[in-house]
């Protein structure tokens, strides 16, 4: 963008080196551009695979719902769920309803934004149906990057134990 800039403010300008410049400046543009998404889906790819959960084409939507099995199912797996996700340093404002359900707020990055997560119990398939989303709304305002509610995702899987069931609903 300099070099733009000092092309047309220089005494000897032509359109042609304009342009060229232009042009340069775009091809830059488009290769850091193409290599950031690259490095981006690499790391989904990374957190996913680490978390034992199915990477979708829909990662990056605000809203994730995915169908965990807890690892491994034994007696009590509900309550150590429950459990190991109060635990969490990432995790507040936690609302149990009954032993089906539990909402809560998780923080999947290192400052104060956060997401809104629930997990539904089935506890005759052993199934977690978890569904988190970024709900904040508030437009031109600095929050979570794409792809924060499919990362907190990753992150609870792994802090509670759980692992994808073959099933994502988006």
């Amino acid at each position: 963008m300099t070099q733009l800039l000092i092309a047309l403010l220089d005494e000897e300008f032509t359109w042609g080196a304009a342009g060229e410049e232009a042009a340069d400046t775009l091809l830059a543009w488009t290769v850091v551009s193409l290599a950031a998404a690259v490095i981006g889906v690499l790391l989904l790819k990374k957190r996913a695979r680490a978390a034992r959960v199915e990477l979708s084409a829909g990662a990056l939507d605000e809203r994730q719902t995915y169908v965990l099995r807890a690892v491994p199912v034994s007696d009590g797996w509900q309550e150590r769920v429950r459990d190991e996700l109060k635990a969490s340093e990432r995790v507040f404002l936690v609302a149990e309803r009954g032993h089906e359900e539990i909402h809560f707020r998780w923080r999947p990055g290192r400052g104060d934004r956060s997401v809104w997560g629930s997990m539904a119990f089935d506890a005759t398939a052993g199934d977690v149906l978890l569904d988190v989303h970024d709900g904040e709304g508030a437009l031109g305002v600095a929050g979570l990057g794409k792809g924060a509610s499919f990362a907190a995702v990753c992150q609870i899987a792994r802090t509670v134990g759980l692992e994808s069931s073959g099933a994502s609903r988006g």
